[in-house]
């Protein structure tokens, strides 16, 4: 084996096979390895070294979900994980990925295939080797899609959580995306926390800017007190923060 520089803390075969002179050499590695103990098989074609004090990997969840395809990414309720805002931690990681890919489970953690059309506003981490998406994007995302974002009481508590929010990063998502009613919940629940995120009016006017005359439904199943919004044209509830702190 050519060892020119250290091995990777994750690593497919193509990563690291001109380190060998021919495949039976990289098959006889990846076996003795995996029999010592010395790696772990995450995955076909993704390994991971095995810290020996610990026995644990050296990986996390994030660099494993950043390294299962070669577009793959952290995304939606894991990424707001990553960035130290999740008021839960969750036994799954969510990946976004443009080449989907079978969903597995390791060390008790399922990590889940979330297609994307691209890889649009996703921040390759280099040092920490993660890529995931900008916590603008996920904001968005995490809004068009409650569910995946944790659930409505979790994704209020993390907006509660966030001091600052680009506003040329939000608008840049919302385009991208450009659906109607996404600019309307959008609008309508940032609004909320505006005393904190400070986004001027001109965020909330291009929001508006985009609606038309239909009337949409925010959530009314989770809420007992719901009444139209003239504002966002949204059937939502009356008090949108009493779920997390009783609206105070």
């Amino acid at each position: 084996m050519n060892i020119k520089t250290p091995m990777p803390i994750l690593f497919s075969k193509e990563d690291i096979n001109s380190r060998f002179k021919d495949e039976y050499q990289y098959r006889n590695w990846i076996y003795s390895r995996l029999k010592r103990g010395q790696i772990r098989k995450i995955r076909n074609n993704l390994y991971a070294l095995v810290d020996i004090s610990t026995g644990h990997i050296y990986a996390n969840k994030f660099q494993i979900a950043s390294k299962v395809t070669s577009t793959s990414f952290v995304s939606y309720h894991s990424a707001f994980e990553y960035y130290g805002l999740a008021n839960q931690v969750f036994c799954d990681c969510s990946v976004g990925t443009v080449s989907k890919f079978r969903e597995f489970i390791f060390d008790d953690t399922e990590f889940s295939c979330i297609f994307f059309s691209d890889t649009f506003d996703v921040v390759n981490k280099q040092m920490e080797k993660v890529k995931v998406t900008s916590l603008e994007k996920t904001v968005i995302d995490c809004i068009d899609n409650i569910n995946l974002g944790g659930g409505i009481d979790e994704i209020l508590n993390i907006l509660s959580f966030i001091h600052y929010l680009n506003e040329d990063k939000l608008i840049a998502a919302l385009r991208h995306y450009d659906k109607i009613i996404l600019y309307q919940k959008t609008g309508y629940m940032l609004e909320h926390f505006n005393e904190r995120l400070k986004l001027p009016d001109e965020f909330f006017e291009f929001c508006k800017s985009k609606l038309t005359n239909q009337v949409k439904y925010f959530l009314n199943e989770e809420y007992s007190n719901c009444a139209y919004n003239k504002k966002w044209q949204l059937i939502a509830p009356v008090n949108l923060l009493s779920r997390i702190y009783e609206g105070l």
